[in-house]
């Protein structure tokens, strides 16, 4: 099984750059591109068919612009040739709206906050953007747990839930950090509101006014998936205690499945992935993977249980042709990234680097990586080993990288607490 040591940085294989440089032609004849509208991608998948260049010098790929922000581990989202992104000044959230482009703030949306996080980390926001595509409106979550609406164009306040004045919810030890799911025109966020029978709840996107409540269940730093199985539609959400299944349209719940770490400071922190009637769920470090299978009945089967295989505590699950891909906890050695098939859990390979705990994403046959110290590198997605196009010499970004990278229309966006930066991976033009 091939291990690769970790050094300063790796060097390209050169029959991989080569195929990756041939292939971007034939990228660039897919589907009009998609954007990034949400955490993990148009389909929750942080895979897209998009085209782009993973092959760049050590210096990295050339710099469209870049802005100064604040504190926060939100991601950037985009779509349509403008970039949305949140973050913290001071007592402060600023949600911020940029043309893709060229970097021109178009607008910013403000309110105060307060909230504080007990121990090391950032003060927040922690949860990423959403981007609702027909309508054009944005959707955030605050620090403190309020989820409001803007017009996507202007900026324009639309609705706000002040979720923990209306729950009596108590601070918790870090920033909400959920990101919800739009299910038509439903936004299905995972409240953790157990107390008030409101775990999880599902709203009316256009006026924020609720549709349902389900669970008694604490809130975890997942974002709910809705996914069609079997011809039925389920509700798939990672709370504080497991993964829960319901019936999206009504909040009935199917049935839930334990899964937790029993550890101090420790939470369910990777949202469910899910690949034909399979769903994944992982927490790390500690209890690991579990692959469950649905039926045709709504019930479900556990299908294989890794404690190590895949053991990731925040970072992005990326799925391609029944692959997963994603890094490791720090704790076996140090963390590395690996991929493994989705249906059994067999490693297929691993790959040791300076990335440590990275996010990531695929684009067409790349995966492309942002490490946790902020170099930035490409490889080719393959099953059979792991085979470098590109690596930075150096950082791109500021230590430490938490935020999932979004790529749009070949521009590639990455932040930090420090950096909101716009880097040029469009596709070569054919000679």
């Amino acid at each position: 099984m091939p291990l690769v040591e970790p050094t300063v940085v790796d060097q390209p294989d050169t029959d991989a750059v080569t195929a990756a440089r041939a292939n971007q032609s034939t990228l660039s004849d897919t589907e009009e591109d998609q954007g990034w509208p949400a955490l993990f991608g148009p389909d929750r998948t942080s895979s897209v068919d998009a085209a782009w260049n993973p092959i760049w010098s050590s210096n990295g790929p050339k710099v469209l612009w870049e802005t100064e922000v604040g504190t926060g581990y939100g991601s950037p989202v985009a779509l349509g040739g403008l970039v949305v992104f949140s973050h913290r000044l001071a007592d402060e959230e600023i949600v911020q709206c940029h043309d893709a482009l060229t970097g021109t703030k178009i607008w910013d949306y403000r309110h105060s906050t307060s909230v504080k996080c007990e121990f090391e980390y950032s003060d927040g926001p922690y949860s990423t953007p959403l981007i609702e595509p027909d309508r054009r409106r944005v959707f955030v979550v605050s620090g403190e747990g309020r989820l409001s609406c803007v017009e996507l164009d202007t900026g324009e306040h639309v609705w706000t839930r002040d979720f923990p004045t209306e729950y009596e919810l108590e601070p918790g030890e870090f920033p909400v950090g959920a990101t919800p799911f739009l299910d038509g025109n439903r936004l299905i966020h995972n409240l953790g509101a157990g107390e008030k029978g409101a775990g999880i709840v599902a709203l009316d996107a256009e006026n924020g006014a609720t549709l349902w409540e389900a669970t008694d269940h604490g809130a975890a730093y997942c974002s709910p998936l809705v996914a069609k199985i079997h011809d039925q539609r389920f509700l798939f959400v990672f709370t504080d205690r497991g993964l829960v299944c319901l019936d999206p349209d009504t909040g009935i719940k199917d049935w839930e499945y334990p899964h937790f770490s029993r550890a101090p400071l420790s939470y369910n922190a990777v949202s469910p992935l899910v690949f034909q009637d399979k769903v994944l769920i992982v927490t790390g470090p500690g209890p690991g993977a579990v692959c469950v299978q649905i039926k045709q009945d709504r019930t479900f089967e556990e299908v294989w249980k890794n404690r190590r295989v895949i053991n990731c505590q925040y970072n992005t699950l990326m799925l391609r042709d029944g692959l997963v891909y994603s890094f490791t906890s720090a704790g076996q050695g140090g963390a590395e990234l690996r991929c493994v098939e989705f249906a059994t859990g067999k490693l297929r390979w691993r790959y040791h680097s300076v990335l440590r705990r990275g996010q990531g994403l695929i684009a067409g046959d790349a995966l492309l990586l942002l490490g946790e110290r902020g170099h930035l590198a490409s490889l080719a997605c393959t099953p059979d080993e792991p085979r470098v196009l590109s690596f930075t010499q150096e950082p791109l970004m500021s230590d430490p990288c938490y935020c999932s990278p979004a790529l749009s229309n070949g521009i590639l966006f990455l932040k930090d607490e420090e950096r909101v930066v716009a880097l040029d991976v469009r596709p070569l033009a054919e000679p």
